[in-house]
């Protein structure tokens, strides 16, 4: 267990694993109402050769739960304090769900000097139907509401009495195939955000438009769909075909390919993670070292 103290004073708790002198160092960063731990069963096949670094974002996990700060913004400027925090020059950034949105704010506000790669894993560009698409448009980035939906979901999962929507809500994103005990190790992690707190982040997240983000990005990256997950692969696909040479892995239903492939099948997440990184130059703090 480590901790940090980001500029506004929110403790964030993260861990930092795998060999001290590997070349590589992987980010992961977890979605909304999730935590670090979420990537606990893929992390033993990574950190065999690479630094792999997780942390809970502020609101979540063991993290501080502070009543400011309920902002993608923030969010990317925490993670920019903790790449500081530990001398990490450049590095592989993975963003699952709500992660990959903190990661495109990240490079909306600093560009891409400390990435090596990107791997987005099962997030829409867009969210929301906005005022500036058309239908069309927004059904091809993955926009799933409109502005009703979003403001009635939102409502939905902030009220003192949510429990149930919130449980339904991660079942939603789940293959059928997991146990009861599962699930409830899952909803427990998801009820240490504050719904208040929570739906708040859950408002700025949804109404977020990265695709102009998108064409920008100037690292390897590859993207990460799922068969059966909520989020369609079609906008998966949109996302990997307006990022310059991204690559594009769709998982199957046998392969886990929920909303979170590296919980129902870390093996096979592992092996397509670890081959994407074995394919990718010398990171950049080590190319300036040289």
């Amino acid at each position: 267990m480590a901790q940090f103290s980001t500029g506004d004073g929110c403790i964030l708790d993260y861990r930092d694993e795998g060999p001290a002198d590997a070349e590589r160092t992987l980010v992961l960063l977890h979605g909304w109402s999730q935590a670090r731990v979420m990537f606990d069963r893929v992390t033993p096949a990574l950190t065999t050769a690479h630094r792999v670094v997780s942390y809970d974002q502020r609101g979540h996990g063991e993290s501080g739960k502070p009543e400011n700060g309920a902002r993608i913004a923030r969010l990317a400027q925490d993670l920019a304090e903790l790449l500081d925090h530990l001398d990490i020059r450049s590095a592989d950034v993975l963003g699952h769900s709500m992660g990959a949105s903190v990661l495109w704010c990240y490079i909306d506000l600093h560009g891409t000097e400390r990435l090596d790669s990107l791997i987005v894993v099962d997030q829409p560009s867009a969210c929301v139907v906005l005022p500036w698409m058309t239908a069309d448009e927004g059904a091809a980035a993955g926009a799933i509401l409109d502005f009703p939906g979003a403001e009635g979901f939102v409502r939905a999962v902030g009220a003192p009495d949510a429990g149930a929507t919130r449980r339904a809500f991660l079942e939603s994103m789940l293959s059928k195939d997991l146990s009861a005990a599962e699930i409830d190790y899952l909803y427990g992690e998801n009820l240490k955000l504050s719904g208040a707190w929570g739906s708040r982040l859950l408002l700025d997240h949804v109404m977020q438009d990265w695709r102009d983000v998108l064409p920008r990005i100037d690292v390897p990256t590859l993207v990460v769909a799922g068969e059966v997950s909520h989020v369609s692969p079609a906008s998966q696909a949109w996302t990997a075909d307006h990022i310059p040479g991204a690559r594009l892995r769709v998982f199957s239903a046998a392969e886990g390919g929920s909303h979170f492939p590296f919980f129902e099948d870390p093996a096979t997440f592992a092996a397509v993670l670890l081959e994407f990184l074995a394919t990718l130059p010398a990171p950049r703090a080590v190319v300036a070292v040289g």
